[in-house]
């Protein structure tokens, strides 16, 4: 096709042969060639080996970058404008793909008729280049945005992670954290992770160090110290971040806090045991009662098998036995009474209840010394309530105050149950308390939202459990010190309203 008086014109605004002389525009000119491409069309895809320059007479081209999955556009080159001029130097692979965004008109020179021209006219090589460093800048600014965008975007995934991660260099100095990191193991942050996530078995650090060696990842469920001093049980995932080139090897670490899933696991696992035992109480009261029926017919029959001259003293051991009798029916009725399937939702007398439970616990051993004082509020209305769940809620509470008693070695043990009807707040309330040492200030601090015990042998789960099980009931629970001395826990329980 004939070159006209535009291919000179352009040459002379485009910003790669501006400035040159006629003679070399000229010499250009004779060796360059005007094709029309329409839209859509590719002039070169990303990776193939550049041989020619494009010169846009007319229309625009966009220039693309695959980035992952998509194409990012890097910039659009319209008329003026010249497309590919690495390929006059080097026959280097393209760097972005090329693509008509419209119908184009464009110069086309190839690099070995542009080496003629250059070999002719050595004052082309400083212009060439001038807009080589030009375009060099505008690459790395592209670039320096795209790392900039990178970095914020790495931030965010970091900034709303509910897992905490830390990345530290091969000697295990922190480089970065997230949020999530900072509220599990607290601040101030350590320099070393060790130092700051603090392993209870030091020999951990050695064995995920020696993992790290061979490249491979490491997996462990272990148990560090929170920053209260607490007991954290964290699942942690070592990978190692493999060196590239350029000298940036690392590690991340994923950190999965366990502690709440561990203690729920526990507690289920005692709900089931606890239940088991509810099981097996009910099947040995309702033998029991069989025997005791024979029993009490007996007794009842004695009289009259002795008739009038019965010895002296016989009544008065018969009404022993028959009194002794009723109260093991108490006991055995207590036993029946107290399995419930847990979960379930039913109504219940919460007097009668607790009287039930009572009555089941007072032969324990860690109840013989024990004095219980009740005061039973007659108003309550019939409670709903998983009543296998109370029934834990409140063995909690009797143990511990039994076992805060005897630890704290006093002449008396006295706990005392009430409960009381709070018909502004539409709640049932049941108080239970003791007049031994209280609780200390540390712990009533965080006794429904951590594990705490002061007993040797105590994991704390007992409150977490109390807590759990009256927030799904919709109630509440406080600990405090009871007037007189002593703690008292109060838990309120809402109760249904007769229209509903």
């Amino acid at each position: 096709m004939p070159l006209t008086d535009t291919l000179f014109v352009a040459l002379e605004n485009a910003g790669f042969f501006g400035g040159l002389g006629s003679e070399v525009i000229d010499a250009l000119q004779a060796r360059m060639e005007l094709r029309r491409f329409p839209a859509g069309s590719i002039l070169f895809a990303e990776g193939d080996v550049g041989n020619c320059v494009f010169l846009v007479r007319q229309g625009s081209v966009r220039i693309l970058k695959q980035q992952d999955d998509s194409q990012i556009e890097l910039a659009r080159r319209g008329p003026g404008e010249i497309i590919g001029e690495m390929a006059l130097i080097d026959a280097s692979p393209r760097f972005a793909t090329a693509i008509c965004e419209g119908d184009c008109e464009l110069f086309i020179l190839s690099r070995e008729q542009f080496l003629e021209v250059m070999a002719r006219s050595p004052q082309i090589v400083v212009q060439i280049l001038r807009v080589l460093v030009a375009r060099t800048r505008e690459t790395d600014i592209i670039r320096l945005r795209e790392m900039e965008a990178a970095l914020d975007y790495r931030d965010r995934i970091l900034r709303v992670s509910p897992y905490p991660m830390i990345v530290t260099d091969p000697t295990t100095q922190v480089q970065i954290t997230n949020r999530a990191a900072d509220h599990l193991f607290g601040l101030p942050r350590r320099a070393a992770l060790w130092q700051w996530v603090r392993p209870r078995d030091p020999a951990l650090r050695l064995e995920a160090a020696s993992v790290a060696q061979t490249g491979e990842v490491w997996q462990r469920e272990i148990e560090v110290e929170g920053p209260a001093g607490e007991t954290i049980l964290c699942k942690v995932t070592m990978a190692p971040i493999p060196d590239t080139g350029d000298g940036k090897a690392g590690r991340l670490w994923v950190f999965e806090d366990l502690t709440e899933i561990r203690t729920l696991e526990q507690q289920a696992i005692r709900q089931e045991q606890l239940a088991l035992k509810g099981e097996m109480a009910a099947e040995i009261a309702h033998e029991l009662n069989n025997y005791l029926a024979v029993l009490s017919g007996n007794a009842e029959l004695l009289p009259l098998h002795l008739g009038e001259n019965r010895p002296p003293g016989v009544d008065r051991a018969l009404a022993s036995i028959r009194r002794a009798l009723e109260q093991i029916g108490v006991f055995t009725d207590s036993l029946l009474r107290s399995r419930h399937p847990a979960g379930q939702r039913t109504q219940i007398d919460l007097n009668d209840f607790l009287r039930s439970q009572i009555a089941f616990l007072r032969p324990q051993k860690r109840f013989k010394k024990l004095v219980i004082q009740t005061a039973w509020d007659q108003t309550i209305p019939p409670l709903e309530c998983d009543a296998s769940g109370l029934q834990q809620v409140f063995y909690n509470l009797l143990l511990n105050a039994a076992d805060a008693l005897a630890e704290a070695g006093t002449d008396h043990y006295t706990v005392f149950v009430s409960t009381r009807h709070d018909p502004a707040n539409r709640a049932a309330r049941l108080i239970v308390g003791d007049d031994g040492p209280g609780i200390p200030p540390e712990v009533m601090a965080r006794v429904f939202r951590e594990r705490v015990s002061s007993k040797p042998t105590g994991h704390g789960f007992g409150t977490l459990m109390i807590a759990r099980v009256v927030r799904e009931h919709g109630g509440t629970v406080a600990a405090g010190a009871r007037t007189g001395g002593g703690a008292e826990f109060v838990i309120a329980l809402p109760l249904v309203a007769e229209e509903e």
